[in-house]
């Protein structure tokens, strides 16, 4: 993406903040931007862009309404954010993210700060020099198994990912899920799906294509937790009630369990960017040879 184009996408993004009034985007505090467009490179990858975003007691309720129900609780700030479109700049809202990335030493150029007028962020967006040497952003938290799927991947959670990883906590590999999975067998399982989620959900296509891929491993379903919950397979009906030994997740909810799960588990399938009908890739997590509670 050419720099011009990045610099009026981050324009749009400080007109909406002007100008918005509607809930939640009037909980936006800060805006800071990170990365190669923030170091003046002229083709950025995208425009890297953390939020601080306070939470009021809507908010929170929210954030618990989306946890159980597996969309992302900040949707809708997105949407106010960048409007419809979908590219060019990667969003971040977790302050502790952001701040663990300056402690590492990533430059963060706060750009507004709520009371800030439009003309004097705009100010500090034109006043970031061009510089023809900067290229694009780091690839410090880039491994061959991210190519092409960084965009699925926010940078922290690449950062603490490729940390577990070299550090032995566990072992990371891509693979590509069935775009059409068939039911499960499992005629209760198959029910609590559609109860789940609707017929043309795009989580309830990730769901199935991950138990299609753990079944063809192998796998119990009685071993399985599904987003937050376990499958009522006819063991666990039946009364079994061990702990679960593998998880499927994604929009990286609880994803700093990882290593944790992978102590005493056998393996944690992260579906990328649920989606109706395009291709769908997950991320596979398994114990490494050093235990995160050594």
């Amino acid at each position: 993406m050419k720099r011009e184009r990045a610099t009026a996408l981050v324009e749009d993004m400080l007109r909406r903040l002007d100008k918005g009034t509607d809930w939640p985007l009037t909980l936006v505090d800060e805006i800071h931007l990170f990365g190669s467009y923030a170091r003046g490179a002229l083709q950025p990858h995208d425009v890297d862009v953390a939020v601080d975003v306070r939470r009021d007691e809507r908010m929170t309720q929210h954030v618990v309404a989306c946890l159980f129900s597996g969309r992302s609780p900040y949707s809708e700030l997105r949407g106010q954010l960048v409007g419809g479109r979908s590219r060019g700049i990667q969003l971040q809202f977790d302050t502790a993210q952001r701040m663990q990335l300056e402690s590492e030493g990533v430059p963060m150029l706060r750009l507004w700060r709520r009371g800030d007028t439009f003309q004097h962020a705009l100010q500090i967006l034109r006043g970031i020099e061009p510089d023809p040497e900067a290229g694009r952003a780091p690839r410090d938290d880039m491994i061959e198994e991210f190519e092409g799927l960084d965009r699925a991947i926010p940078r922290p959670v690449r950062h603490d990912l490729i940390s577990w990883r070299n550090t032995g906590q566990i072992t990371i590999s891509r693979i590509r899920l069935p775009d059409q999975p068939a039911e499960p067998v499992d005629r209760d399982v198959a029910i609590d799906l559609r109860t789940r989620w609707v017929d043309h959900s795009p989580l309830r296509r990730a769901a199935l294509a991950a138990l299609h891929h753990l079944q063809e491993q192998g796998v119990d379903f009685s071993d399985v937790e599904l987003s937050g919950y376990r499958l009522p397979t006819p063991s666990r009906m039946a009364g079994r009630l061990e702990e679960a030994r593998w998880w499927v997740n994604w929009k990286w909810q609880h994803y700093r369990s990882i290593p944790y799960c992978l102590d005493d588990g056998d393996g944690w399938l992260e579906v990328l960017a649920p989606t109706r009908t395009r291709s769908l890739h997950a991320l596979l997590f398994t114990p490494g040879p050093t235990p995160a509670r050594t």
